[in-house]
């Protein structure tokens, strides 16, 4: 007859259990953090951030747009100069019941950005334009021999408007028709980047006893 023999577990064999039980516990504990944590939302309120914890260093680009903005909550003292651009606006945006009067002034519009299909019927009218001056020049007749077969043509004569200035318009006239055997050559406006003004010349078989005048209205 046989007897059975029991053995003992090694220490290393209960060791190895022992380990494998904590590593379950540890396990078990951890997911049930998980599944708590899953079962519960966070509300940040206004009242648990710190003032001036939140700065623009601190949003990420794009988080705060339009529609969560509160009304009023952003005025022109809160906008940093020149922050705020064309090409930040929308079309249609700013409207004239939305500019403060005076607002737009002269140094704010590029060249040629307002046409005559932008303004109003009776707008601009003379007194809206400026101040006017008059500029004149006068064309002394250069003939030597009255009525004679040959006429002498007067040099040009120019009348410049003042540094800045426009021309509006321009004129000719004799001041002086002398035997009347006198006639104009040409009266033509001068429009460039350097000079405006109004020019002209006579032709006469007057004997140097006639003469001309050119007159420049400008505006400032």
């Amino acid at each position: 007859m046989h007897t059975s023999e029991l053995r003992h577990a090694s220490p290393g064999t209960i060791m190895g259990s022992l380990a494998l039980v904590f590593s379950l516990v540890a396990l078990a504990i951890a997911l049930s953090g998980i599944a708590d944590a899953a079962r519960h939302i966070y509300v940040v309120k206004k009242g648990d951030i710190a003032p001036g914890a939140v700065t623009a260093k601190t949003l990420a680009h794009g988080a705060v747009h339009p529609k969560a903005l509160a009304k009023g909550a952003v005025t022109a003292r809160k906008i940093k100069a020149g922050a705020v651009n064309s090409a930040a606006l929308a079309k249609g945006a700013v409207t004239p019941a939305e500019l403060a009067r005076g607002a737009v002034t002269p140094p704010a519009l590029a060249e040629d950005s307002v046409t005559s299909t932008a303004l109003a019927p009776k707008s601009v009218y003379g007194a809206a334009l400026g101040d006017e001056t008059v500029h004149t020049a006068t064309i002394k007749d250069q003939d030597e021999i009255a009525a004679n077969p040959d006429w002498t043509a007067s040099s040009t004569g120019v009348a410049i408007c003042g540094t800045g200035e426009r021309l509006i318009q321009g004129g000719f006239s004799f001041t002086n028709l002398g035997n009347r055997q006198v006639s104009f050559l040409e009266a033509l406006p001068i429009l460039n980047p350097s000079t405006n003004g109004f020019k002209g010349a006579f032709t006469s078989n007057s004997g140097g006893s006639a003469e001309a005048q050119l007159t420049a209205y400008c505006l400032k």
